[in-house]
């Protein structure tokens, strides 16, 4: 099966950045707004995101042009119904994306391909809710989509191997480079990641390093790019204690469960760098991090 037409399903962060991979590829998205709001204010975002493209000399003019001509912004879930996949990039809520699967499978054909991009949730439990199971996986894109190789391809229970080549093969396409992987929470990335972020906080909680020094000490000895406290920030304290939950429900084990500290600034809304707080400030420069962090959070 080759797909010509991609349907996404919600343009935050995330949905913009896979609609961008798309387009780029050559292929037409009909990208669809999952929440209340303008469109108008969708297509700026990515309009702004491809000109800085363009001012870095990384894309020419007309290039920006082509990828937004190809792109289709709607409100409606209907104008996905002549899409050979469709890929859902709503909120992490597992009811929520059951739901959207259930309205998905009276648009869309039967040859048409149901994937989700969700980081942890299970995919089986989504495919649960079909009538048309075999053509249901997960196409997990990485964050930033147009920038990250990497797509985790999920085989959840009942997915086809049909459905699993033609999506390893459209993840080439569009320049990515996939690997293939069972329907386990997490998957592979985000189930090793989260227990490293999580054992990051508990030792900032023990007293055995500080915030800096923690994120110093993992990118010039063990080479990452980013401290694990850079990166939960990066992420979404959110999403970061979403996993942590989601991974906790599914192996009950202590070093996935979520650290004081990590609840206490969710709870208080600070996110990351979406909000300019997290385990860093973002609003000073340069930045520094969190002054109410050098000590654990009572």
């Amino acid at each position: 099966m080759e797909i010509k037409k991609v349907g996404i399903i919600g343009t935050g962060t995330m949905g913009l950045g896979v609609a961008h991979v798309v387009a780029t590829a050559g292929l037409d998205v009909v990208a669809v707004k999952a929440t209340p709001g303008l469109l108008e204010g969708v297509r700026q975002n990515i309009e702004k995101s491809l000109s800085k493209i363009v001012e870095r000399g990384k894309m020419s003019a007309e290039t920006k042009d082509a990828i937004l001509g190809r792109i289709v912004f709607s409100s409606s879930e209907q104008d996905v119904a002549g899409c050979d996949l469709v890929i859902e990039s709503v909120v992490e809520d597992i009811s929520i994306k059951k739901g959207l699967f259930q309205r998905l499978e009276r648009i869309v054909s039967k040859e048409c391909i149901l994937a989700t991009n969700t980081s942890t949730l299970s995919v089986t439990e989504m495919m649960a809710v079909c009538n048309e199971r075999g053509r249901v996986a997960g196409l997990h894109f990485f964050n930033p989509a147009p920038v990250m190789r990497l797509i985790e391809v999920i085989h959840a229970f009942e997915t086809s191997a049909k459905t699993v080549t033609t999506l390893m093969e459209f993840s080439r396409r569009v320049g990515k480079d996939p690997v293939l992987v069972q329907d386990t929470t997490g998957f592979i990335v985000n189930r090793l990641l989260t227990p490293y972020m999580l054992e990051a906080i508990r030792l900032l909680e023990h007293g055995t390093g500080t915030i800096d020094a923690i994120d110093h000490a993992m990118m010039t000895g063990a080479g990452m790019p980013m401290g694990p406290f850079s990166l939960a920030d990066y992420i979404g304290l959110d999403v970061v204690l979403a996993m942590s939950q989601n991974i906790y429900q599914d192996v009950r084990q202590q070093y996935c469960s979520a650290p004081h500290t990590l609840i206490r600034l969710v709870q208080l809304g600070y996110l990351g760098r979406k909000t300019h707080k997290g385990f860093y400030d973002y609003s000073k420069k340069p930045v520094i991090p969190n002054p109410q962090l050098k000590h654990p959070v009572a």
